[in-house]
């Protein structure tokens, strides 16, 4: 690319970003005043025209925001998306924790109109003459803790075609303002610290404990260089364990699926039972809808995050699980670190699987 071109387009991204009515002005002009955001956790509001919400574009729009949750029974979704009418934008949808606007101007209709109302002409003119561009992403905009993303283009297939190039880009931008919140959130209540000091004095590493998360097992091979602990919070609907097992690191192949699950099975089947007195009750990972995994940076590291259904060996319970495999090249260990729950009575289980997910990216 001329090195023309890349000052032009960015010139454009610095145009647009800039003229977005409302996206720096308000802001400053309420100097910090901002109402608290609302919203359920994991829930997304979605302003775009109607035609286009019932059309390819919203299609595209909904695989994104709306694309199954690995390692769920219902097949729920990684966010609540609710469609609302650009027309029906008021002071309380616009204080909402997650909002995304989005215009094509193909349209000219009132709702887009509305839409576009949020643009200045300049802004416009700039998406009219570059494809590169489609998005801006604004924080703390009308409301405190908030989340609002701008999605645009001057066509429907244009933007379609960011939309399916940029997906897991555009999830994690909520999913990872969730995982903040929930943060948060789950640390204000107090932190159990002498907990978590007693596992990094016996095991070498940092894990931050939550209030209501009972000790389960903790032990550690003789030679130090094998160990486990188990966590779980318990109440009459919920039940949400955590575990953390290492042992020395060998290979590369240790990152491999079927490795992560032959471990996995390995793991459970020592030490976690549906019923400990029931030798035959034993977890298993569930098979016939295989687990799904992934690779991140989380903190800096390599992890492989991995997502999928257990169950007890004798099929008396089962539940959701999310795990992250991880190595420490100074200590050569590597570990298994996973949240699963068991909550029958649920129709819902993405936000305990969430809390699950703070904790054990907690790891240091």
């Amino acid at each position: 690319m001329r090195y023309t071109d890349v000052c032009i387009k960015l010139c454009l991204f610095l145009l647009v970003n800039f003229f977005l009515v409302g996206c720096n002005t308000e802001r400053s002009a309420k100097n910090g005043n901002l109402v608290p955001s609302r919203g359920d956790s994991g829930e997304i509001l979605l302003f775009m025209d109607s035609t286009k919400w019932e059309g390819e574009l919203g299609r595209a729009v909904r695989e994104v925001f709306s694309a199954r949750l690995a390692g769920t029974l219902r097949e729920e979704r990684i966010f609540t998306l609710r469609y609302i009418n650009p027309l029906a934008l008021n002071d309380v949808l616009k204080s909402h924790r997650n909002i995304i606007m989005v215009t094509s101007l193909e349209s000219n209709s009132k709702e887009t109109r509305k839409l576009k109302s949020f643009y200045t002409e300049e802004t416009l003119k700039a998406i009219e003459q570059t494809d590169s561009l489609f998005m801006i992403l604004k924080y703390d905009q009308f409301a405190k803790d908030q989340v609002l993303l701008f999605l645009f283009n001057k066509t429907d297939q244009g933007l379609i075609k960011q939309l399916h190039a940029n997906k897991e880009r555009l999830q994690e931008i909520f999913n990872s303002a969730e995982v903040r919140r929930l943060s948060q959130r789950l640390y204000k209540v107090k932190e159990q610290t002498n907990i978590g000091k007693q596992v990094a004095q016996k095991h070498n590493f940092k894990i931050r404990i939550p209030f209501g998360y009972e000790q389960v097992i903790n032990e550690q091979s003789e030679d130090g260089k094998e160990g486990f602990l188990w966590h779980r919070f318990l109440d009459p609907e919920v039940d949400k364990s955590f575990f953390v097992a290492y042992k020395p690191y060998e290979s590369q192949s240790q990152f491999e699926k079927d490795s992560i699950i032959n471990w996995r099975n390995q793991i459970c089947k020592k030490y976690l039972y549906g019923d400990p007195a029931n030798k035959e009750s034993y977890v298993v990972t569930e098979t016939l809808e295989p687990p799904v995994s992934k690779p991140l940076m989380v903190k800096g590291r390599y992890t492989m995050e991995t997502r999928g259904l257990w169950k007890t060996n004798n099929i008396s319970m089962g539940g959701s699980f999310v795990s992250y495999v991880f190595a420490d090249n100074k200590k050569g260990r590597i570990y298994y670190a996973e949240g699963f729950v068991y909550a029958p009575s649920k129709m819902t289980k993405r936000e305990y699987i969430r809390e699950l997910q703070v904790i054990l990216t907690s790891i240091e």
